[in-house]
């Protein structure tokens, strides 16, 4: 009995305000309604072959829907997200990139609901005085 008295009695007040207090928080939070908002997110070409380039005409953004929290995408900008596609295995020619809501990279409490387009097609060309590797 001594122990109830000592640590969950003790302060009883200002443990109930407490309570009172974080469920509003938790209230209001969850209150919120969720949205989505689209962004013109730049594209990131990653592990470039250093032989070739990109040629051509290539999309330097693409429009991404994002969902969350209305208060949380207020906040939100452009530069948050980030669409990365790893060249490492890129080879002389044109290739079809798929773009999909899984290779953008968006904060904790958003989440990537649509990519448009949802390809792009590169050209790879070997770089202006470099020989290609053998092999």
């Amino acid at each position: 009995m001594r122990f109830l008295r000592k640590y969950i009695f003790a302060n009883a007040a200002l443990k109930i305000l407490a309570l009172c207090v974080s469920f509003l928080l938790w209230a209001t939070y969850t209150s919120e309604p969720f949205a989505e908002v689209g962004f013109q997110v730049p594209l990131e070409f990653t592990s470039m072959p250093t032989h070739l380039e990109i040629s051509g005409d290539v999309p330097t953004t693409v429009h991404v829907r994002v969902r969350g929290r209305s208060a949380f995408l207020r906040r939100m900008v452009a530069a948050d997200l980030n669409l990365r596609l790893d060249m490492k295995d890129g080879k002389p020619g044109t290739a079809t990139l798929p773009l999909a809501p899984d290779l953008v990279g968006a904060p904790y409490g958003a989440s990537v609901v649509e990519v448009s387009p949802t390809e792009i097609h590169v050209t790879l060309v070997p770089r202006a005085g470099r020989p290609l590797p053998t092999g």
